[in-house]
């Protein structure tokens, strides 16, 4: 809260605009007219707001932060795009890694001014470029001049902003400040997921990102935030953790703590409710490679996916290095980061990898190393992108490869990754599954994850959503596997969740048929059901004990 909120209201002047700052007399101009500051009130039960989200799981939590804000200030919020048309306000939620996703944000905030809905930007972009949103004396108007504006670090002031838009002002809240409290209203996007912040900014300082200049260096959630935000999200019957940040690896260093040790302080709060699941999030390879063995440990958890995405962004070393990239690793890190884990965890884990082709001074013999090492791989999940120079950044004053050059070496390279078939293995196999209510085919299918986090599809039956159960493998493809469901191991119970609830009502809405009878389980079937489960754990601590 800004101390000008703690003020008592002057009976003398209307409300403030612009961010509420006190204009000087040389700078009144720049400040609307008291009469428009006094514009007609409303009620917020009567305005709907759509939130609309660009980017990474990072961005998607504060979305859900904002929508929860502005549902318990009483507005009627939307995440579907179905409502955007009949929405009264739209908050677009941005990114700034890449050039198509800030000009798709753009055109969709001027979509929604020419459409004379209130609007409010929110993210990375504006964070990282205030010019593109608030004017400068003696300077044109900004392309998005006119819009409302969130920072980063001030979400819990998202419904001044909306208010303000709904009253035809401008208000802007970029500033930075202390880092947004985990315990601010949710509303989730997806009801039995949970995407929990650890962290904002990092510690890179990599030539082409444009994110830092938004986030900011690290700075960690306490671990008992954390844990406090998760198990009441538990309560609610959540299915699915996401421990998301710009850098996973690196949470808790400004703290002298570690993600390892935050991982095994989770693990208790994950057995109490053995219906749920954690994923940890993106990892730069710096910051895990003293880390690893506790990392494979924690994954051998049955409640804890056997999943990680490290971004390695190029094969070659001079590319990686401190007059390129400056990443701050060498390809060899990575790999010791990949090879370990899937030599430590029994079965081996999902890694997903990020490359970036035609980076400035990428040779062709750079680009071998790296089509080489994605070879070497056959990385199951992998995002193939070409180089954006984004403005601001050391790498935009790079010598740039030729377009057709980064383009040719994208496809090449996206064509290698078409011919992996990773879970040809699986088929026949029986995995342990768990659902949060994806459907995939308008419905006529459920979408599971088994341990790794390979993604399963079976016939939908809503008592599937948020349980646990076995599938064996009917069929391969590139980026999923089908199966039949061969039993429930953990039947979920609706009555004491009430985020399954909102799961199965959410189906509902889409049209989604979830007719079948709920499934009716005693007290001791209940308990054999949690076997397995047990069993697991049993044999988790057992290995630690050996080790």
């Amino acid at each position: 809260m800004d101390i000008e909120d703690l003020k008592p209201p002057d009976l003398t002047r209307g409300p403030r605009c612009d961010d509420e700052v006190v204009p000087k007399h040389k700078r009144t101009a720049r400040f609307k007219p008291r009469t428009e500051c006094n514009a007609p009130s409303f009620l917020p039960e009567t305005k709907r707001v759509y939130v609309r989200t660009f980017g990474c799981a990072h961005n998607a939590s504060d979305s859900e932060y904002m929508a929860g804000v502005l549902a318990a200030e009483g507005y009627d919020v939307s995440a579907n795009s179905n409502d955007a048309a009949s929405a009264d306000a739209w908050v677009i939620n941005s990114c700034t890694v890449k050039d198509p996703s800030q000009a798709a944000f753009v055109k969709e905030a001027r979509q929604a001014m020419a459409e004379g809905k209130g609007v409010v930007v929110a993210g990375c972009v504006p964070q990282g470029d205030r010019g593109l949103v608030k004017r400068k004396p003696g300077k044109a108007p900004p392309l998005l001049d006119g819009v409302s504006s969130i920072g980063v670090k001030q979400l819990g002031r998202v419904g001044e902003a909306v208010a303000a838009s709904l009253r035809g002002e401008v208000f802007h809240a970029l500033g930075q400040g202390p880092l947004p409290s985990l315990e601010l209203p949710k509303q989730r996007k997806e009801a039995l997921v949970e995407i929990v912040p650890l962290s904002t900014g990092c510690l890179g300082a990599c030539t082409y990102c444009k994110t830092r200049h938004a986030r900011g260096k690290l700075g960690s959630y306490a671990p008992e935030a954390i844990e406090k935000r998760i198990a009441n999200a538990l309560d609610e019957g959540v299915a699915e953790v996401w421990l998301s940040s710009e850098d996973t690896g690196a949470y808790g260093i400004d703290l002298q703590t570690s993600l390892s040790a935050l991982l095994l302080r989770l693990i208790p709060v994950l057995e109490k409710r053995p219906f749920a699941s954690l994923r940890v999030g993106m990892t730069n390879p710096p910051y895990v490679l003293d880390q690893l063995d506790t990392l494979a440990e924690v994954m051998e958890h049955p409640q804890i996916y056997a999943f990680l995405h490290v971004p390695v962004q190029s094969g070659s070393n001079e590319v990686l290095g401190a007059t390129r990239m400056n990443r701050e690793y060498t390809v060899q890190d990575f790999e010791k980061v990949v090879n370990r884990l899937q030599e430590k965890v029994d079965g081996g884990v999902t890694i997903m990898t990020d490359v970036i082709c035609g980076f400035p001074g990428e040779t062709e013999e750079d680009f071998e190393e790296t089509y080489q090492l994605v070879e070497r791989h056959s990385f199951h999940l992998m995002n193939i992108s070409q180089f954006y120079s984004r403005p601001g950044t050391p790498a935009a004053k790079m010598k740039r490869v030729p377009t057709k050059d980064v383009k040719a070496r994208s496809r090449r390279l996206t064509q290698l990754a078409a011919t992996f078939r990773p879970y040809s293995e699986l088929v026949g196999v029986v995995e342990a599954c768990a659902s949060c209510g994806e459907v995939a085919d308008g419905g006529k299918r459920l979408v599971a994850h088994t341990k790794r986090y390979v993604k399963v599809l079976v016939p939908f039956d809503e008592r599937l959503v948020g349980a646990r159960f076995d599938v064996r493998i009917t069929a391969a493809h590139r980026w999923h596997v089908d199966g039949a469901v061969v039993r429930v191991t953990l039947a979920a119970d609706a009555a004491n969740r009430p985020a399954l609830r909102d799961a199965l009502a959410a189906l509902r809405r889409r049209g989604v048929d979830v007719s079948a009878e709920p499934m009716v389980v005693s007290r001791r079937a209940a308990a054999l059901a949690v076997l397995p489960l047990a069993v697991g754990m049993v044999l988790y601590y057992l290995s630690l004990l050996l080790a």
